[in-house]
């Protein structure tokens, strides 16, 4: 069991221990023609490190924000007086949610979807 937890520590501290390197800027060309083969060789080893670096700079950052709340989406509406209403992430699901609130309170014939309001505020 300790021999897995060592495993798994280096496993996630030797990456970040080699992507601790200097940042890489990328040079703008002019005239790519002019380029020898060579030269656009080591043009392209230039941008796939780049956009390594861009890449664990990216998902470095989406880890440590650990806190995203995705948009949730909240219907209602109005039956004979009642008011009904329904969360959920997608504005479909809150509708459907909310119409079934409105079908299980009244006959179903008395709730229409175009009286349903939503937002994802």
């Amino acid at each position: 069991m300790k021999i897995k937890m060592i495993l798994l520590a280096l496993i996630f501290i030797l990456p970040s221990v080699g992507m601790s390197r200097e940042v890489f800027k990328i040079e703008i060309g002019s005239n790519y023609e002019r380029y020898s083969k060579k030269e656009l060789r080591r043009r392209v080893w230039e941008l796939e490190r780049a956009v390594a670096q861009l890449q664990d700079q990216v998902f470095h950052l989406s880890m440590s924000q650990n806190q995203y709340q995705p948009e949730e989406w909240t219907c209602h509406m109005q039956s004979f007086g009642k008011t009904h209403m329904a969360s959920a992430r997608t504005r479909g699901k809150a509708l459907a949610l909310v119409m079934s609130k409105c079908s299980s309170a009244s006959n179903a014939i008395h709730c229409d979807s175009g009286d349903v309001s939503c937002d994802n505020s």
